[in-house]
């Protein structure tokens, strides 16, 4: 595969797997809150695509039976738990055959820049979107999905969240301001889509990263004029993808 794997594990955090409902109620809530910021785009796409009965319980995209809405991810989680717990063992075995891989692609690109601290546990989720929590380093996953290499590419792909964003910030502490979260979310979800696209990443996870639809043009226009060489160029990938988030 091209792929050093001789870097020791121990330098590398290693990702838990838990299973906590009121992580999901927590999320659901944070999907409400953010409804105000992006119009309720990620509540239609996270929880009502999937479980429009859940509607009756919102007043538009604010929550009105927080009750009903606690008790229902509960019970979700008691009916599903057997599943929950045999998939917990496969997806955490499958995740570790392959972070040696992972972190040693990670290394190349950002030229063996330090993993940030954190708890680095990824928890259960029955919603359809996959949310990352940068303060403690936590994110979640689907409790189950079509295909289990796909699984891997979603912790492959909240992980480079995290090390994207230490890195950044690194080079550019301005951008730590909250008047730029914006700017930076976009740079870091056309990155790791060019990233996981990329022939070497594919070749590992066998499963693309999907892009947001207001993405789609600055990655097309990167494809078309930007070789990523995949190998220490976190840098210039990240600056090449600024200049046109700016446009």
């Amino acid at each position: 595969m091209g792929v050093l794997i001789n870097a020791p594990i121990f330098m590398y955090p290693k990702v838990k797997f838990e299973i906590d409902y009121q992580k999901d109620i927590k999320t659901l809530h944070a999907f409400a809150a953010d409804a105000v910021y992006d119009n309720g785009r990620n509540l239609s796409w996270a929880i009502f695509k999937h479980y429009p009965q859940l509607k009756r319980f919102f007043l538009i995209n604010k929550i009105r039976d927080k009750a009903a809405l606690s008790s229902f991810v509960k019970n979700k989680y008691e009916t599903n738990s057997g599943l929950m717990n045999k998939n917990l063992k496969i997806f955490a075995a499958n995740w570790k055959k392959i972070e040696p891989i992972f972190f040693a692609l990670v290394d190349e690109l950002f030229e063996n820049f330090h993993w940030p601290k954190g708890k680095y546990i990824a928890y259960f989720t029955i919603w359809s979107m996959f949310p990352r929590f940068l303060e403690d380093k936590t994110f979640q996953i689907p409790y189950k999905f079509r295909s289990r290499k796909g699984v891997s590419a979603i912790i492959a792909h909240e992980m480079l969240h995290f090390i994207f964003y230490e890195y950044f910030y690194s080079l550019f502490k301005k951008y730590r301001q909250e008047k730029y979260y914006d700017f930076v979310w976009n740079i870091s979800e056309i990155f790791n889509v060019v990233v996981q696209n990329s022939s070497r990443w594919l070749k590992i996870f066998g499963v693309p990263a999907m892009s947001y639809t207001e993405h789609e043009k600055i990655i097309k226009k990167i494809k078309k004029s930007f070789i990523f060489n995949e190998k220490n160029d976190a840098k210039r990938l990240i600056l090449e993808i600024a200049k046109k988030v700016k446009k």
